[in-house]
């Protein structure tokens, strides 16, 4: 079998659409996440769900990007680290 001929005969990935276009999400550009949330108070930015990272790729346009909702920051919370 030829590895440049990847073939998915009954379910796709988001990610062998982006392979099969040559479209790459994280190296250079993986900083843009930070774009894509808030930062809060206690200065931690802001964890989406996987539904709402997909949903801003799936309806984006003119490269805007739709914010969550922004929460208030909690102790106990789980947050991406300061950066």
């Amino acid at each position: 079998k030829n590895p440049e001929n990847i073939s998915v005969q009954d379910k796709t990935c988001l990610c062998t659409q982006f392979r099969k276009f040559k479209i790459w999400t994280c190296g250079h550009y993986v900083y843009r996440l930070k774009d894509t949330t808030h930062k809060l108070e206690n200065g931690k930015y802001q964890l989406l769900s996987a539904e709402e990272v997909f949903q801003d790729y799936q309806f984006s346009k003119d490269h805007a990007i739709k914010l969550p909702e922004k929460i208030q920051s909690a102790p106990s919370e789980t947050s991406l680290a300061t950066a």
